[in-house]
């Protein structure tokens, strides 16, 4: 494993430890009126998603179980940012720091560790228009 693949697997340690505050932000945006029906059927996707334990990678694998998870929420988070303002998005995030930074860095930490094949499928469930 090259140094750059070590850093951003501790990187996604980090976020791995935030699903559950991706998760309650999906959530709170779902009842949110300033996001779109289409949107909110999105997230809805997500969510059930993130909670089943037997998606692409199957959360009983340790670790990638949960970066599947992870990357799919930055994707849709980063889809999001295109047609939601950021300031709704900071409104109902309750982890320390800016979400589009922890978007972005999820984003990237987990590209390197995903299969190729995986990380297509999910940028596909992640455009769901």
């Amino acid at each position: 494993m090259s140094s750059s693949q070590s850093a951003n697997q501790g990187l996604l340690n980090e976020m791995i430890m935030l699903i559950p505050n991706f998760l309650k932000m999906l959530y709170r945006l779902m009842g949110d009126k300033r996001v779109s029906k289409k949107e909110k059927a999105l997230l809805g996707l997500v969510i059930a998603y993130v909670l089943n334990p037997f998606d692409f990678l199957p959360d009983l694998v340790p670790f990638l179980g949960q970066a599947d998870d992870l990357f799919l929420l930055a994707l849709v988070l980063n889809n999001l940012l295109s047609s939601v303002d950021q300031t709704i998005l900071e409104e109902h995030w309750s982890g320390r720091g800016r979400i589009l930074a922890f978007t972005q860095k999820s984003l990237s930490a987990a590209v390197d560790l995903i299969p190729g094949g995986m990380a297509s499928k999910l940028r596909r469930l992640s455009r769901f228009k």
